[in-house]
């Protein structure tokens, strides 16, 4: 009894969502992840970038300071 109606508590929100749900608000949802996931990968892309040209660069000056 109790866990019945805890369910149907819990559904009618999402029950209402899919009714009303149509390929335009679906096309946005795609649209907003898509732009999502490419920041993220946009800043993993960075920040990998990053490390590397430190790393060359600390590599050019440990070699212009042994060269002196």
């Amino acid at each position: 009894m109790i866990s019945e109606t805890f369910l149907r508590l819990f559904d009618a929100p999402f029950d209402a969502l899919s009714g009303s749900f149509t390929l335009a608000d679906a096309a946005l949802l795609a649209g907003i992840l898509t732009g999502l996931l490419s920041a993220l990968v946009n800043l993993v892309y960075t920040w990998r970038k990053d490390r590397r040209e430190q790393r060359e660069s600390d590599a050019a000056l440990a070699r212009r300071q042994a060269d002196k």
